[in-house]
């Protein structure tokens, strides 16, 4: 099995270190001290779960998709989703690096993703994987399992066999983090969007962990409001999640979701302390769109959409 990562952050670093820990090959695209880290160090992943490691060769550094002898099994891209139209265009000119019955995994937060590779592959290439485990980077080839609530689900939103899955799903599950194949991606999707909607922007506004913001009241209130919003988005969408309704989703946010990632902080706020592009417009930014689609006023989402973009602005100012 070969496999090609694009995207060295966290969640890219981790899987570089599990895929290589177990021998399988893999690459990575990384630029920077990331990739120089990589040559020189390996890739790490630590925290819940366990060590593993890729020691230093074992995984292949490209900072170019002029890749020799490509023929890779799956692409997963884990690269924000900022970069998803650069990456979608990239793929389609070096085409001859994909195996004949290549995937492309979309590794990220938000819904619509797929869209940008659907401009030039078959939506039977394209597979998307839920992941709602937290990982921080810790060094720029080490990454840190902070938190864990549920597998990572792997599926394709087409209908497409999920047999090609199997593979990377036990590759990821042999690593030590919990995966399996799915055939209701799209509702795990969507769980993973009332989550991150919910929490992401607010926890980087707030500079507060999950846990520390479901303690404060007026905090609550707000996380309310906005899951009623996405759930009156999903209705009229004709998109559906595990739980029948808003009400049911907060017993389960609350008292489950919430209280397994309590010490996280979210990549919003860690990408607004990094100075770089969050992921907003893929989270609540698409539920504005969508809302909008269909009249729906969601002033929760596009009061929160606003104030990081403020943030983002500033940041940038005094970069």
């Amino acid at each position: 099995m070969k496999v090609l990562i694009i995207g060295a952050g966290a969640v890219g670093v981790a899987m570089a270190a599990s895929f290589g820990s177990q021998g399988i090959d893999t690459a990575v695209i990384a630029r920077g001290e990331t990739a120089e880290a990589i040559r020189s160090g390996g890739a790490a992943r630590t925290g819940l779960f366990g060590e593993k490691r890729a020691e230093s060769g074992s995984v292949r550094v490209y900072t170019d998709y002029g890749i020799e002898n490509g023929g890779f099994d799956y692409i997963i891209v884990s690269a924000k989703t900022t970069a998803n139209d650069e990456i979608a265009e990239k793929l389609s000119v070096h085409r001859r690096i994909m195996g004949v019955e290549c995937r492309i995994v979309i590794f990220q937060n938000g819904w619509g993703n797929n869209e940008a590779y659907l401009k030039y592959f078959d939506k039977s290439l394209l597979y998307n994987a839920r992941i709602i485990t937290g990982f921080e980077r810790e060094k720029p080839n080490v990454s840190r399992v902070t938190v864990h609530t549920a597998p990572v689900l792997f599926g394709s939103l087409y209908g497409c066999d999920n047999a090609c899955m199997e593979p990377l799903a036990r590759a990821v599950n042999d690593s030590g983090i919990p995966s399996e194949v799915t055939d209701e991606i799209e509702k795990a999707l969507w769980a993973k969007m009332l989550f991150n909607t919910t929490l992401n922007p607010l926890g980087a506004i707030l500079g507060l962990s999950y846990g520390a913001m479901s303690e404060i009241v007026w905090a609550r209130k707000i996380m309310d409001d906005l899951i009623d919003e996405t759930y009156e988005v999903m209705d009229a969408c004709g998109y559906q999640s595990f739980w029948r309704d808003a009400e049911e989703y907060k017993k389960i946010f609350y008292d489950k979701l919430v209280k397994d990632t309590y010490e996280h902080r979210s990549s919003t706020l860690q990408d607004i302390e990094k100075g770089i592009p969050t992921e907003i417009d893929t989270l609540n930014g698409c539920v504005i769109r969508l809302a909008d689609r269909h009249g729906i006023k969601v002033r929760t989402h596009s009061t929160i959409y606003r104030l990081i973009r403020i943030i983002e602005t500033d940041k940038n100012k005094k970069m």
